[in-house]
């Protein structure tokens, strides 16, 4: 006698299947809030936010690979806006010297005027009283 029995595990297939999906849908639709609030992405938050375990995130490999690169596309946009930041200071502190360097150059043309015409004067004054020995 054979004890086999044949079972109809269609309808768990099925039922099996269409959570799979569920859980993508959900975590796909949490996925896009989060990217829309610009908050930070990575399977704490989505968990959180889709309201699936960490584990199912890290063992379905569509959705691990999905948080994983758009975590390091975040962590890369984080890291250019911190070199930004940086170099804005610096930026600014280079602005603040050129001004400061045309106004100093200015004031030497000035000066270089000013002090042309003190020798033009002085040569002037000294044919008047070279001529005036002269006399």
């Amino acid at each position: 006698m054979s004890n086999k029995i044949n079972r109809n595990v269609n309808g768990l297939l099925i039922h099996a299947e269409t959570l799979k999906s569920d859980t993508e849908k959900r975590v796909n639709k949490a996925i896009d809030d989060l990217k829309r609030r610009k908050s930070k992405i990575n399977f704490k938050t989505v968990s959180v936010a889709s309201g699936v375990s960490t584990t199912t995130l890290y063992n379905n490999r569509l959705l691990r690979t999905r948080i994983e690169s758009l975590r390091a596309v975040k962590e890369v946009i984080s890291q250019k806006d911190k070199d930004s930041e940086i170099a804005m200071p610096r930026e600014q502190k280079l602005r603040e010297e050129i001004t400061k360097l045309r106004e100093e150059k200015k004031m030497l043309i000035v000066q270089l005027l000013e002090m042309e015409q003190l020798q033009q004067e002085n040569k002037r004054l000294k044919a008047l009283l070279s001529q005036r020995k002269l006399e």
